[in-house]
């Protein structure tokens, strides 16, 4: 079955894997969600597009509870993503060990319109990509609530987004089932006419040299990190956090190694993280 899906991806940009989180899952992880955005939705933020002001955003989830990193290893998300994302020439981790990263970690229920567009914020020709987005569907997505849009394999165009094109892909979906796409894909969202809640968790990963859209390692909390397991760890960046100079080390990528050597209390850095 994966094996089918990463050539839906490699052919046209994307897959949908129908029913992937239980019901239960899906009813405890949007709960969550509510809850969180319940406490911090009257938070101003910095840099907010004009665009997302009818939006609901959950921001950092890795943050807010760990239940939400637990689904990102799950093993059909780690087979899909080693299979695009790994560095094969990465000599700090096993072969068969993933060595990918989280670049994005939010939840968001759309309001309006979002143009096409691509994330991976350059685009280029080829089969290796080095972003991916996995959205997991809380609630149901249709063509009234606002649900994604996508270009066909427009990730080989090599090309920045026609926004005229009227090759449009509706992807309406239930809550449980999964979308993934390329970065490099043509995508966007319709209106969300009927103001339905359309939550959603909306996931980047990355190859490890790029970087995070966020500082994963500096603000994850300490009885968060507490509960991680080293790859759980090296996910969220903690092996690839560029060392402050060469006396340090002269390596970005480290092996799990690392994580008993440098990132305790006494010697890391980043101190806000074990408050």
């Amino acid at each position: 079955m994966i094996e089918d899906k990463i050539k839906e991806i490699e052919k046209n940009g994307y897959c949908i894997i129908k029913k992937f989180l239980p019901k239960k899952t899906v009813t405890e992880l949007l709960k969550k969600i509510n809850f969180h955005y319940n406490l911090n939705k009257s938070r101003k933020y910095n840099g907010i597009p004009s665009r997302d002001n009818k939006d609901k955003i959950l921001y950092n989830l890795q943050n807010k509870d760990y239940r939400f990193i637990k689904i990102l290893t799950n093993k059909k998300i780690l087979k899909i993503a080693k299979y695009f994302l790994n560095d094969v020439t990465y000599k700090f981790l096993p072969n068969k060990k993933p060595n990918f990263i989280i670049n994005y970690f939010n939840a968001r229920s759309s309001g309006n319109k979002l143009d096409l567009h691509i994330d991976s914020w350059v685009p280029y020709l080829g089969k290796k990509t080095h972003m991916m987005q996995f959205v997991f569907l809380l609630e149901k997505s249709t063509e009234e609530n606002g649900c994604t849009i996508v270009v066909k394999n427009s990730h080989r165009s090599g090309k920045f987004c026609n926004l005229k094109t009227k090759k449009i892909t509706s992807i309406v979906g239930d809550p449980g089932d999964l979308i993934i796409w390329d970065s490099r894909l043509w995508h966007g969202t319709k209106e969300n006419k009927d103001k339905t809640s359309r939550w959603a968790i909306v996931t980047t990963i990355s190859s490890w040299w790029v970087k995070q859209a966020m500082d994963m390692p500096k603000s994850l909390p300490q009885k968060i990190f507490k509960q991680c397991n080293n790859l759980e760890k090296q996910l969220l960046g903690f092996c690839s956090i560029p060392p402050e100079d060469e006396t340090k080390r002269i390596n970005t990528k480290c092996g799990y190694e690392i994580l008993n050597e440098n990132f305790n209390l006494k010697n890391y850095k980043y101190k806000n993280i074990f408050k």
